[in-house]
């Protein structure tokens, strides 16, 4: 078996989406069920599902059903379509299962805007940007005082008492600073989204800072392919070097038809890095060890393969 499908089993992707998501016109490669099947064959344990639009709890839940061998989780991003900044979204989300939730991420406000999946990038999708622009705002979590608004710390509140991961969606990285002070001091669990992406764009000082405050780094691998940022593997590498592989965890934030699905999108990514010289170890505990402890999930024995590759 080779060294890159030993990894895959038992991990654990942070970041990939479903169908139907905002992309409704290019579906992934599978739908959710084929998704859930593939990450099983692989002796995966498990993922979250994500979307941009609506809440993933429910697939979830039946993912789950269909398929129970596997971990599979969702929750909610906050943008205009769930009620944006809604502490009655998140609670609702996390009552129906939900083990995460993102900040905004298209609906996000950049000043001035960034590359990636923001408002203007969304319009050939979603025509209402266009014909009732007023109804979709641009969502920011600082206020006037440049301190959290009210909301974002009840969102953080509710964060506490239901467990739940609180993910920096494609927040400026700026506001994701102020954001980790908060959550450090409410003992909440705090993931900044792929910082490397065009639509972050966080220093290697910026994300010290934010595992300073307590933080996990999540690194994802769309933006290497080709259809995305091309972004060189090796940024990936020196910005875990930088802050530690034990302070980040790994997805494939897989998306649209030109890519694989997301087991394989993660296969790929495991690969990348043993091939430019991450050891073993520090690639499983960026996707066995600490997403297990991000997601507080049981930790399931390791199968002898996996802990050979761990060694």
């Amino acid at each position: 078996m080779q060294r890159e499908d030993r990894l895959l089993e038992g991990a654990f992707d942070t970041h990939a989406h479903g169908h139907p998501e905002f992309t409704l016109g290019m579906g992934p490669r599978v739908d959710n069920i084929e998704w859930a099947k593939l990450a099983s064959a692989a002796g995966m344990r498990g993922f979250i599902v994500k979307s941009h639009v609506f809440p993933t709890t429910n697939v979830a839940n039946m993912l789950r059903i269909l398929q129970p061998d596997l971990d599979i989780f969702g929750g909610i991003t906050l943008n205009p379509p769930v009620g944006g900044l809604s502490p009655l979204s998140v609670e609702l989300a996390a009552q129906t299962g939900g083990r995460i939730v993102w900040m905004p991420t298209w609906s996000a406000l950049q000043s001035p805007p960034k590359p990636s999946i923001f408002r203007e990038r969304m319009k050939p999708w979603i025509t209402t940007l266009e014909t009732d622009p007023d109804s979709v705002p641009d969502l920011g979590i600082l206020g006037t005082d440049g301190g959290l608004l009210p909301e974002v710390v009840r969102i953080i509140e509710l964060c506490k008492q239901y467990d739940t991961v609180l993910a920096t969606g494609h927040l400026p990285i700026e506001a994701s600073l102020i954001l980790a002070e908060e959550t450090e001091a409410q003992k909440v669990r705090l993931l900044l989204t792929h910082p490397l992406s065009g639509s972050v764009g966080a220093s290697t000082e910026q994300q010290r800072t934010i595992v300073a405050h307590g933080g996990t780094i999540e690194h994802v691998f769309i933006g290497s392919m080709p259809m995305h940022q091309r972004m060189d593997p090796q940024r990936i590498v020196d910005a875990v070097e930088a802050v530690g592989a034990e302070h980040c965890v790994m997805g494939s934030d897989a998306i649209e038809a030109w890519n694989p699905p997301a087991p394989e999108v993660l296969r790929m990514f495991i690969g990348t890095m043993l091939a430019i010289g991450v050891s073993e170890g520090a690639v499983h505990a960026m996707t066995h060890e600490n997403p297990e402890r991000l997601f507080r999930l049981d930790a399931r024995p390791i199968s002898p393969s996996t802990q050979e590759a761990a060694q």
